[in-house]
């Protein structure tokens, strides 16, 4: 049987009580039939489409409906995440772990709402499933999918790990629970320019070498960008994915640390010359899934092989007839955040630099 149990849980983000209650719903999990009134929704991000709903490893993936009605139910089946839930834009709770079951959302009397799910954490190892929103009593229409798409490319800096931590010495958990990857300077972009994005990051990972020269041994970038989950081979869906603008900044862990006795390359020479040259390659393979986006290649300043690699692979591109690119720095960074990561500020001090260049260039969003 499906029943609801209630919550009391108080509310994030400023919401009223009378406005926006929050109740849990556990769910048996015999195999049975799912209940009447899933409503249509949209999905942003790489996820893999199942039967029953969508599974998701990537971070930055999110879930939305527009719902007339009462209250709406949100249903997992993820015991290793941590959501933000938004009603109209605000963040009414922090979701933790949800587990099987799902939270049910009382809405603003009259009207229709957006109610959006947003995968805040960052699961390397672990596969979460959204089933989606059900709303027996109420209708809902997906919002329309937005004019604007965006799509970055990364590794921990592209996925806010960390970056709600008040302090640098952080534990495994502090990490998994100051992540948020919606505060990351990529949504910050997306949602300036209402635009809908991706967050194709993975922390630790290198474009050859990942963290250390040890890091996730069996992966790299250009093996898991095409995949909607980490260990399936097969391809993400498209459906309708064509981003105007793709942001690549990926290189911080190739060059962590010295090249060491036992590592494929036998100097440093050997390994930058191979991460030029695998990026190359990763980049043309973007360009060929995406021949009218306008791809930005970025990296930090003064950042060693990182900073030069990334430069040399722009310019290569460059005199090999691309046109649709630039080279973006990001400015420097505080990054007290976990393990010396950017905080929130950082992040939106690296938006804010992206913002600037796109009000200069607006034209890369008409596909110019």
């Amino acid at each position: 049987m499906w029943k609801a149990v209630l919550l009391g849980l108080a509310l994030a983000g400023g919401a009223h009580a009378q406005d926006v209650v929050v109740d849990s719903v556990t769910l048996n999990d015999t195999g049975g039939p799912q209940p009447a009134g899933f409503l249509p929704l949209k999905v942003g991000g790489k996820v893999r489409h199942d039967p029953q709903g969508y599974s998701y490893q990537w971070p930055g993936v999110y879930f939305e409906t527009q719902v007339s009605g009462p209250g709406v139910t949100l249903i997992f089946n993820d015991t290793a995440n941590n959501f933000n839930v938004l009603v109209d834009g605000r963040i009414v709770m922090i979701l933790k772990k949800p587990g099987f079951g799902g939270t049910t959302v009382s809405l603003p009397q009259g009207g229709t709402h957006t109610v959006r799910v947003e995968k805040r954490s960052e699961t390397q190892y672990a596969t979460g499933q959204f089933l989606g929103f059900i709303a027996p009593l109420a209708q809902g229409t997906p919002p329309a999918p937005l004019s604007r798409q965006i799509e970055f490319i990364g590794d921990s800096l592209t996925v806010g790990y960390g970056n709600t931590s008040p302090y640098s010495d952080c534990t495994a958990e502090d990490i998994f629970e100051t992540t948020d990857a919606q505060q990351g300077f990529g949504p910050i972009i997306a949602k300036q320019f209402k635009a809908d994005y991706q967050v194709n990051a993975f922390s630790g990972l290198g474009m050859v070498r990942n963290y250390g020269g040890f890091e996730h041994p069996k992966y790299h970038m250009p093996m898991l960008y095409p995949r909607a989950l980490f260990d399936e081979a097969t391809p993400a869906p498209r459906d309708g994915w064509a981003p105007q603008v793709i942001v690549i900044g990926i290189g911080g862990n190739d060059f962590s640390t010295p090249v060491a006795a036992g590592e494929p390359w036998k100097d440093q020479a050997a390994l930058q010359a191979d991460y030029e040259k695998t990026y190359i390659q990763f980049v043309k393979d973007v360009r060929k899934a995406n021949p009218k986006a306008f791809l930005i290649l970025t990296s930090p300043e003064e950042r060693g092989g990182y900073t030069e690699g990334t430069t040399a692979v722009y310019n290569a591109l460059k005199a090999g007839g691309e046109t649709k690119i630039a080279r973006l720095t990001i400015p420097p960074t505080v990054s007290d955040g976990c393990n010396g990561h950017p905080n929130t500020r950082d992040d939106a001090n690296i938006a804010k630099m992206f913002i600037a260049w796109f009000e200069s260039h607006p034209e890369v969003w008409q596909g110019k």
